[in-house]
């Protein structure tokens, strides 16, 4: 078997991933966005998201063993179906939308509602649970078209659940949820191969040091900082999204 990696490459992995997880660390969503974009330029996407799949799985159970407890029941009960459903959902529409637009309409939403987020600051009320089906349905398709169903989890969650260890420690469940039924999907699929979990070995330390640091830093923010970063990152997703539809 062909290590699938030089020294220089995994080098730049190693900080993108922990890069990555950092953000994860502090918000619970976010970090294949962050870090697909950088691997796929040395690898293969089918090498890459399998990859990072697992490293997701690992850093949100990491994560769960510490804030699982925490997690609102009450709004997974209505977020884990629909997510299941938006799935199913999302397999139907891979083949037969086109990705181009869907990618360039899902960026365009990110940076609006980023630039919204950040507008409205602390001001941002509460909402009904109305919304929670549109946003498990919303995830879960965007998580099999994308590997995005962080964002529409966040965006619903962070207008529902005013404490920030509670909205980490639920987005963080939902997280384990989403990247679990895409793991098993890549294994039926047959692409968890011995490449790329060589990959997911090398890689992991980098991951767990990112949730780590992450952590740290979530506990020394307020809620209001912690929704001003994610608003960031809504606009940088939206951006990333954007240039992938470009390069599509």
């Amino acid at each position: 078997m062909t290590i699938p990696f030089d020294l220089s490459t995994l080098f730049i992995a190693a900080l993108a991933v922990c890069a990555a997880y950092t953000v994860f660390g502090i918000t619970a969503f976010g970090a294949a966005l962050v870090s697909v974009p950088v691997l796929t330029h040395f690898y293969a996407l089918d090498f890459v998201l399998p990859m990072c799949t697992m490293l997701d799985v690992s850093a949100a159970l990491a994560m769960g063993t510490r804030v699982s407890r925490e997690a609102d029941l009450s709004e997974l009960k209505w977020l884990a179906p629909m997510a299941i459903l938006g799935a199913v959902l999302g397999v139907t529409l891979l083949v037969n939308l086109p990705r181009q637009a869907t990618l360039t309409a899902f960026g365009i939403f990110l940076i609006g509602y980023g630039v919204y987020m950040l507008r409205q600051g602390s001001v941002l009320g509460l909402i009904s649970r109305v919304w929670a089906p549109i946003a498990g349905v919303a995830g879960g398709t965007m998580g099999t078209l994308f590997g995005a169903a962080g964002p529409a989890y966040a965006i619903y969650l962070s207008r529902r659940l005013p404490d920030k260890h509670k909205l980490r420690a639920t987005l963080s469940t939902m997280a384990l949820i989403s990247t679990t039924s895409r793991a098993l999907v890549f294994a039926v699929g047959g692409l968890l191969l011995a490449d790329r979990l060589l990959m997911y070995v090398m890689l992991l330390p980098f991951a767990l040091l990112g949730c780590l640091i992450g952590g740290k830093l979530h506990g020394r923010i307020s809620r209001n900082q912690v929704l001003r970063f994610m608003s960031v990152l809504l606009l940088f997703m939206g951006v990333s999204l954007l240039m992938r539809a470009s390069d599509s």
